[in-house]
């Protein structure tokens, strides 16, 4: 009952903040208010769910525009974004995204950019867009996966999702994401308890593939994020879930997907560490 309810909550919050963006975009047009709206909302629709959210790595982030490339579970990944960073986040993301009824025109206004991976010109448009933003200074998210995983695994990172990094020559920092695949399982809105995790890592050094292809980007920074997943369930044990004992879970891997995290999320015996939000 107390997860359809924070369900229902969400919902309202995410409709009431879309409203809020689009009404703030149309009254200063060329401000910044729909974007500090929508950073509200993804502050907000962390704490409404009830959720723990962890913040690693923020020293690890670049002082100007930045590409972060993170791993994709669940609906839940952009709120934790959002929440996770002291500055501006914009997302790249799939046409469809900005296609949904409300919340899309709200993303749009708050300045994400959307593109649609069959038209040739318009990937170009993005291209440039999102090449400003980073000369601006601003951090720009990208899912290479292309859809959410629905175990949290971590999929194929498509190729094409690098060219942004690979011609704009701004820093590309892997971030590992945990936990959203449990909170709001794909294919559903009922809310469940979840640790959640925002792991930001070091920047790709030239060696790793920075300036490189896009195919040795991608595979560098999928190695990356692979590494984090597997040291996170490897260190997680059942005596992160209140009520179960000690022993150590049990590592698994589906085919054409690598390292689906543990059933225990982020361990609450760290919740006294720095990092928390």
């Amino acid at each position: 009952m107390r997860g359809a309810l924070r369900s229902l909550v969400l919902i309202l919050l995410t409709a009431a903040s879309s409203v809020a963006a689009l009404l703030g975009d149309r009254l200063t047009p060329g401000g910044n208010r729909a974007e500090r709206v929508m950073g509200w909302w993804g502050r907000a629709f962390v704490r409404s769910g009830g959720w723990t959210l962890r913040v690693e790595g923020m020293e690890n982030l670049p002082p100007g525009g930045a590409v972060l490339v993170a791993n994709h579970q669940s609906v839940v990944d952009i709120p934790m974004l959002l929440s996770a960073f002291p500055r501006p986040v914009g997302f790249l993301a799939k046409r469809e995204l900005g296609e949904i009824p409300l919340f899309g025109k709200a993303m749009a206004a708050a300045g994400n950019l959307f593109v649609d991976r069959d038209d040739p010109r318009d990937t170009v448009r993005m291209l440039r867009e999102a090449g400003a933003r980073l000369r601006d200074g601003r951090l720009v998210v990208v899912f290479p996966e292309g859809t959410r995983s629905g175990d949290g695994s971590v999929g194929e990172f498509r190729p094409g999702a690098f060219y942004l990094a690979q011609k704009s020559g701004a820093p590309v920092v892997p971030v590992y994401l945990d936990g959203g695949n449990r909170a709001i399982p794909k294919g559903s809105i009922r809310v469940h308890p979840a640790g959640l995790l925002v792991r930001v890592l070091p920047p790709l050094s030239p060696e790793e593939g920075a300036g490189g292809t896009k195919e040795r980007i991608a595979a560098a920074v999928r190695a990356r994020i692979l590494q984090e997943c597997a040291r996170t369930a490897a260190t997680a044990t059942e005596g992160d879930i209140p009520g179960q004992g000690g022993t150590p879970l049990v590592l698994t891997r589906d085919e054409g997907k690598e390292c689906p995290p543990t059933a225990g999320g982020v361990s609450s015996a760290r919740e006294g560490e720095k990092g928390e939000r």
